[in-house]
Parts: C-alpha cells; sequence; structure tokens
C-alpha cells in the first residue's frame, strides 16, 4: 500500500493539505484512508464568512499553521472525471451510517498524489436516503464576495445535481459494499517533501 498527499489548491495556495495512505487506485475510482491524528497544513491568516471558516486571498498571512485530523478516520473515495468525492467515517462502531459529499474539481494526479479545489458547498446524505445542502450560506457569501468564480459556482451547482441523481440511483459508491475497503492502516502519514510547492 502506498502513501500520498491530498491537498485542496485555493486562489493560488493550499487550500488544504495532508499524508493519505491510497487504498485503491484504478481507472475507476480511487480511495484514499486519512487516519485519525493525521497532522496536515491549512493556510495562516484572519478567517471570514459565515462561521470565520474561509480565507480570502488578500486576507492569507503566506504562511501555513498545522491541523491535526483528531476526529475519526476518513476515507474519501472518488471517481475519476467526477466533480465530487464521498466521505465516509469509521466510528467505533464501524462505517458512519451517512455520506458526505464533498463539491470539488475532479481529482488531478501529481507526482506526490492527488489534487483539487474545495467548491466550499457540500451534501450530507443519511441512512435512509436523504440529502441535505450543507454550508449553503458560505456558498452565498463566496457568491458575494467573489470567493469563487462564475464558473466554479455553476460547477458546483451542477455537481451538487449530478450528485444527487447518483445518490438516488445508488450509483457508486453510495451501494458499494465498502467493507471492500477493510485495511484501514492506523499509523497517519507525514507530510512529504514538497507539499507546499505549487504547482508540484
Amino acid at each position: 500500500m502506498r502513501t500520498a498527499l491530498l491537498r485542496w489548491i485555493d486562489d493560488g495556495h493550499l487550500g488544504a493539505a495532508y499524508g493519505v495512505h491510497v487504498l485503491e487506485e484504478t481507472d475507476e475510482r480511487v480511495a484514499v484512508w486519512q487516519p485519525t491524528g493525521t497532522l496536515g497544513r491549512k493556510p495562516g491568516g484572519i478567517r471570514s464568512g459565515p462561521r470565520s471558516r474561509n480565507l480570502l486571498a488578500s486576507d492569507w498571512d503566506g504562511g501555513y499553521v498545522d491541523h491535526r485530523w483528531d476526529g475519526d478516520g476518513v476515507l474519501r473515495v472518488h471517481v475519476p472525471g467526477q466533480r465530487w468525492s464521498t466521505w465516509r467515517w469509521m466510528t467505533s462502531r464501524g462505517w458512519s451510517p451517512s455520506w458526505y459529499v464533498n463539491l470539488e474539481r475532479p481529482w488531478r494526479r501529481t507526482p506526490l498524489g492527488f489534487e483539487s479545489t474545495d467548491w466550499i458547498l457540500d451534501l450530507l446524505i443519511d441512512a435512509d436516503g436523504a440529502v441535505q445542502v450543507k454550508d449553503a450560506d458560505e456558498f452565498e457569501w463566496a457568491r458575494e464576495v467573489g470567493r469563487l468564480t462564475e464558473q466554479q459556482l455553476t460547477d458546483a451547482a451542477q455537481a451538487a445535481d449530478e450528485a444527487r441523481a447518483a445518490i438516488e440511483a445508488r450509483a457508486f459508491p453510495f451501494g458499494a459494499d465498502w467493507s471492500r475497503w477493510s485495511d484501514l492502516p492506523a499509523e497517519p502519514v507525514p507530510l512529504p517533501d514538497g507539499w507546499d510547492r505549487i504547482p508540484v
């Protein structure tokens, strides 16, 4: 099993970067595992918007700060070409009964791993398949202040519709047996050299 760098690029700087274990990597799908305790990096600076979680390029201080993933380990599954990834957490009782859909640019392979751009808007899917939109207020704020481009706003809205259709159809990975990814290492993956180099 190899390890890789997973990162998101926002406004020419890193939005976040983590080391991950690659559980599966084919032309059809990529599955990466991020154990609890993984130490990543996020840009430093003054954050704004609803709940003060977003960073404008003008407010970035030029550096990065540690961000430790202290919650349950998370498995991210991406189908190449799709404009989202599907996340599930491994709890003490097994896989979480719900899914999280992160709307983002299709992952790009890099020499160190994978790279995307987060579009802020997300979907939550409960065990019964009901879909709830997450962070719509932050998405609207991003529209108002120009945090996302018009193309990104359009792409995110279209991706949400595409993901809803996949959820309703129980398309992969929503109808998949997640026990296929049973080898879940507990050891966090450190960031590799060059994690902050843009482009890789």
